[in-house]
């Protein structure tokens, strides 16, 4: 009967273990790491060009100082009618798939502006508050120390005349998503904006970069 009984507990709880490790798949959490890239990857990494901006906030910011961490690194200016918002909303998405996997603070997701001159802080608050860009650096500064960012990371920024008065002129520039690992090197890129890559593609591209252990 002892026996009969211990057999009773050790099958109820192999029924409990197989239920939570069904939850447990379910919801994600114990899913595998991606072993493919889906972004562009250089062969031979890069060191992050340094910089110091300020946040949608007023508040300094050291890209170095995040070292360890793996950075995504992208440009847009709030004025922008088209790729930006798109972008935007990439980054979004991208902040609540790292939250839903526990990762927010392993990641730091940076988008700076090629329009300094209009991009003022609380312009930058209010579109973090439209696109609920919670948790992102959106960093701006004096357009000399902007543009030396651009320069070191080969965007192409160019102001142009536009029809629509109300948006006073437009500006031209690469749109790319830089990944830099947790070494301080530039790794992987995204060329354009969605649909050209999603947010679960640079997703799947972190979690690679999150999992590898840095050099340090």
């Amino acid at each position: 009967m002892v026996g009969q009984k211990k057999l009773y507990i050790i099958l109820a709880l192999l029924v409990l273990i197989g239920g939570v490790g069904v939850f447990l798949l379910y919801n994600n959490v114990f899913s595998p790491i991606p072993t493919q890239f889906r972004g562009n990857r250089y062969l031979n990494p890069v060191t992050a060009p340094d910089f110091e901006l300020i946040d949608q906030f007023g508040r300094p910011f050291r890209l170095s100082d995040f070292k360890g961490k793996v950075i995504a690194i992208t440009f847009i200016y709030t004025h922008c009618p088209d790729i930006c918002p798109a972008i935007s909303a990439g980054f979004s998405q991208l902040m609540d798939l790292l939250k839903e996997k526990g990762l927010e603070d392993d990641v730091v997701l940076v988008m700076i502006s090629v329009d300094p001159e209009r991009d003022t802080p609380d312009r930058l608050r209010e579109w973090m508050d439209l696109y609920g860009l919670e948790g992102v650096y959106l960093l701006t500064g004096d357009y000399e120390d902007v543009s030396k960012v651009w320069e070191a990371y080969g965007v192409f920024v160019d102001k142009i005349e536009v029809d629509d008065p109300n948006l006073g002129y437009g500006v031209a520039h690469t749109g790319i998503v830089y990944l830099i690992n947790k070494n301080f090197e530039i790794e992987v890129f995204f060329l354009g904006s969605p649909p050209q890559w999603s947010a679960d593609d640079v997703f799947n591209d972190i979690q690679i970069l999150v999992a590898r252990p840095s050099n340090s």
